[in-house]
């Protein structure tokens, strides 16, 4: 666990109090799994006490008392996107500054630090106007590859983010049958995305579904493919 958790264990304190706020499948098959770990941390330092949030790509594997951490990455992890410098674009600032759109402090570096491209952030401003948002990840803590295989993933580019809850409710907990979700996908089809993930697959194109995507939307762009549409 030592290995997997370093980031939780980077700063020197005299004490440290860390609290799971999320756990969102990164990816799953039969001998591995990817689980991005939303944790919040209060340290106690020599400066005084401060609080963090961290993102961890927790990789497990199934052993015969149960799924077990492990730090083994394969495929092992591609660059993300760079940072570059001059503070979030002018889209960046107004997505950091909604009220109605929560993002954890490793997606806030990520559109500081312009490793978000304007068009997904173009989609969460749009779908900020009808949902409230709460975003789990953007680039930082997200595998790299779509799991288990060596595809580059949108989110390493700076093209998806996650969704963990809208309007207060966890996905995990909303109904399948609850309309909701279907009007959600559609929407963020509409404001943009060309591949939106979630519980279930509305009809229409660009959409899909699968155990991982059981606990959040994703919502990403890839430049060649059109926004994801809901049937008429």
């Amino acid at each position: 666990m030592a290995a997997t958790a370093a980031p939780l264990l980077d700063m020197p304190a005299q004490e440290a109090n860390t609290t799971i706020v999320y756990p969102q499948y990164g990816g799953l098959t039969d001998t591995a799994a990817s689980v991005m770990v939303l944790a919040r941390q209060q340290l106690r330092t020599d400066g005084g006490e401060r609080t963090r949030e961290i993102l961890l790509d927790v990789r497990l594997r199934p052993e015969p008392g149960g799924w077990e951490v492990t730090p083994v990455v394969d495929p092992p992890r591609p660059e993300y996107a760079p940072a570059r410098a001059g503070g979030p674009t002018d889209l960046g600032r107004a997505v950091l500054d909604n009220p109605l759109i929560r993002i954890p402090e490793p997606g806030r570096a990520d559109m500081i630090e312009r490793r978000v491209n304007d068009p997904i952030l173009a989609v969460l401003d749009v779908l900020a106007r009808t949902y409230d948002l709460d975003v789990h990840v953007v680039v930082s803590g997200h595998p790299g590859t779509v799991f288990p295989t060596t595809r580059l993933s949108n989110h390493t580019v700076g093209r998806a983010v996650d969704i963990r809850a809208i309007d207060g409710r966890p996905v995990v907990e909303i109904p399948r049958e609850d309309p909701v979700i279907a009007e959600f996908m559609a929407a963020a089809g509409q404001a943009g995305a060309t591949e939106v993930g979630g519980p279930i697959v509305p009809a229409g194109t660009g959409f899909f579904t699968d155990d991982v995507h059981q606990d959040h939307f994703h919502l990403g762009i890839t430049p060649t493919k059109p926004p994801a549409a809901a049937a008429p």
